[in-house]
This record gives structure tokens, C-alpha cells and sequence, in this order.
């Protein structure tokens, strides 16, 4: 029997991760909303693009970092996103906080690729 898919990622769960942060920041930009949407759930010959939950989450982070959407708090959203579909998809994190700031900025700056990113998240899980 196989396991069922990660579960696929709709705006309206990145909507609610950006209310849950300090300051309640606005939408100022929706398009990356959408692209990062599109990026998680993408298909390709009827595979995912991104085959594995933690690549799924990475490819979350670096969308949603590199293209900012709220007028404030960006880079915490990128990460609080990250972590909520994570743990949706039942994968607990445990991190040192800086090690967390640390993959957000490196995520920023193109220091690491989506696969590095993908490990460093699984590296993170505790269950």
C-alpha cells in the first residue's frame, strides 16, 4: 500500500500562516502567493516536479523569500510557511533558532539550492 502524497499547498493556507505573525502584516503583493502555489504543487508527465515533501517544503522557502509578498515581516513569513506545511504534512522541526535565520539567509542570497535547502529541513525534523 502505498502512502499518500504530501498535502497539496493553497493560498489560502499561506493567507492564514501571514495572519499568525507579529503585526498582522498585509498583502501588499499576491503574484508570489500563486507562484509559490504553483512552484510546490507543479506536475510534470504526471510526476511532481518536486518529489518529496522536503523538497516541496524548500522550494516553499526559497519562493516565498526570494519574492516577497507582505509589506513587512517577509523573511519570517518565508520560514513560518515553511514550517506550518512541514508539520501539516505531519514532519515536527526542532532548530536552534539561528541555524533557522541562518538557511532563511542563505536561502535569500542563492548560497544553497533547493536540494541543500531540502536537507537542512529534514535535518531540522524530529519525528
Amino acid at each position: 500500500m502505498t502512502q499518500p502524497g504530501p498535502h497539496p499547498l493553497d493560498v489560502t493556507f499561506l493567507l492564514h500562516a501571514a495572519e499568525l505573525l507579529d503585526g498582522d502584516p498585509q498583502v501588499d503583493d499576491y503574484g508570489p502567493l500563486y507562484a509559490a502555489v504553483a512552484r510546490v504543487n507543479a506536475r510534470a508527465m504526471e510526476r511532481d516536479i518536486y518529489g518529496s515533501v522536503y523538497l516541496k517544503a524548500a522550494a516553499l522557502l526559497q519562493t516565498l523569500v526570494k519574492l516577497p509578498c507582505l509589506e513587512h515581516s517577509n523573511e519570517a513569513f518565508a520560514w513560518h510557511a515553511t514550517e506550518a506545511y512541514l508539520i501539516l504534512n505531519g514532519h515536527q522541526l526542532d532548530y536552534p533558532p539561528k541555524a533557522a535565520v541562518a538557511l532563511v539567509h542563505d536561502a535569500a542570497t542563492a548560497t544553497i539550492g533547493i536540494a541543500r535547502i531540502a536537507r537542512q529541513l529534514r535535518d531540522f525534523t524530529v519525528d
